[in-house]
């Protein structure tokens, strides 16, 4: 659903902000945009445990809580390669010539760092630098979807500081600051006007938003651990001057006087609700698990305004949905042969869509996820732990038929085939 705020009778400026507004939008794949993948030991688990691990100095960023849980302090650092293998393929019904795109995923780098440490038996503290939230799409020049997108990078960063505080001896809660760092970019080539030549739209910017997280640990027993965490939504406002060119006689006025407009857009990250459960099976087995909620129908809604006389703004409701997620995992330590002190790990998961397959577009080809993931860690020495990880993310195919607005009406029917995502990763653990 789009409505415009403003004049009731849309003057051609509003117009053609409309189209605009139809161009842009936040971008994402497979389960959305928020990845739970960040180089930590838990690729080994698909996720599994993720809110339930208060030994490890992810803790800090995966659940606050934990930090208390420890004498010394403890620092991860970690690293990851994505690969996206994301390939669209042309149904024959598209009405834009070109190409299918390529792969516009690729590699992607990521990492981030943890520490966690205490004051005392009772009170700990936790500083996380990481990013899960955000992707990049890349599409090759002249592909047949450049009219709704060419480029586009929603990318975050979040430092988040934290506090946890040890009740008794069973029970911790925490609470720490997300101080979100945003990078939006958005290009694509519209139709120039009545000749079927393409015009270039551009926008970015760098904005900061604010959250919070909190989190409860609870150990009735040394050998079960629960864990419960809340990460708030946060909101982002970019701003940034409209760059239109190379559009025709027939959109020339208006664009002329939309070019170098100053624009905002505002969007949410989405809330989450994660609980896990970290269960030891014997003394070398133990077993993870996940269940967890986003709230991607707050991401759903996206307001752009333009800073003109009439101060135009528009609202688009995406309709998204909220998504649910599963995950199970196990991880057994070797106690003799050749791989004696290894630890080694595998799980699965399953992300829900974030919107139904006939709502797909070429800025957010995204579904339903299956996860599958490996590992192995081992101490080297006292005070130094390594993990290695993979995730393989499995959407299969994902169905599109994008269909733009008047007058020219762009079409983009096809289908993204094997959609697929490979984690490779791996980090360091100090305890001083």
């Amino acid at each position: 659903m789009t409505s415009l705020l403003g004049r009731p009778h849309p003057t051609v400026r509003n117009v053609l902000a409309i189209f605009i507004i139809g161009l842009i939008a936040p971008m994402a794949h497979a389960g959305g945009v928020m990845l739970w993948e960040i180089g930590t030991p838990t690729l080994g688990t698909a996720s599994a445990g993720w809110a339930a691990m208060p030994e490890d100095a992810s803790t800090a960023f995966t659940n606050p809580a934990g930090t208390v849980w420890r004498s010394d302090t403890q620092v991860r650092a970690a690293g990851q390669m994505l690969y996206g293998d994301v390939g669209f393929t042309n149904g024959g019904e598209s009405n834009v010539p070109g190409n299918d795109g390529g792969n516009p995923v690729g590699w992607f780098p990521g990492g981030g760092a943890h520490a966690a440490g205490v004051f005392s038996e009772r009170f700990g503290w936790g500083v996380a630098m990481t990013g899960n939230f955000g992707l990049g799409l890349d599409y090759n020049d002249d592909w047949a979807g450049r009219r709704f997108v060419q480029e586009a990078d929603l990318i975050g960063m979040s430092l988040i500081p934290s506090l946890s505080w040890k009740i008794n001896d069973c029970l911790s809660i925490g609470a720490g600051l997300n101080v979100m760092g945003a990078f939006f970019e958005y290009v694509s080539a519209p139709r120039a006007g009545l000749i079927p030549a393409d015009a270039h739209l551009k926008y970015e910017d760098i904005d900061v938003g604010y959250g919070g997280n909190a989190g409860i640990i609870y150990r009735p027993v040394d050998s079960t651990t629960f864990g419960i965490t809340y990460t708030s939504k946060v909101d982002l406002t970019f701003s940034d001057n409209l760059r239109l060119s190379d559009f025709g006689p027939l959109f020339e006025p208006a664009v002329a006087r939309l070019n170098g407009t100053r624009t905002q857009i505002d969007m949410t990250v989405p809330a989450t609700v994660t609980a896990s459960l970290q269960q030891q099976l014997t003394p070398y087995t133990t077993l993870y698990a996940n269940l967890a909620w986003q709230d991607w129908s707050e991401f759903a809604g996206l307001t752009l305004a333009l800073d003109n006389p009439n101060q135009t703004s528009i609202f688009v409701d995406q309709g998204y949905q909220d998504t649910g997620h599963f995950a199970l995992g196990i991880r057994h330590r070797f106690s003799q042969g050749a791989l004696q002190d290894w630890n080694l790990s595998t799980g699965f998961a399953f992300d829900s869509s974030m919107q139904n397959e006939s709502d797909l577009t070429a800025n957010m080809a995204t579904g339903k996820a299956y996860r599958f993931g490996l590992g192995a860690g081992k101490a080297l020495c006292p005070g130094v732990t390594v993990d290695v990880g993979y995730t393989f993310l499995w959407s299969g195919n994902l169905d599109i038929d994008q269909q733009g607005r008047p007058p020219f009406n762009p079409r983009l029917q096809g289908t993204y085939k094997d959609t697929a995502m490979h984690f490779i990763g791996g980090s360091v653990q100090f305890e001083f």
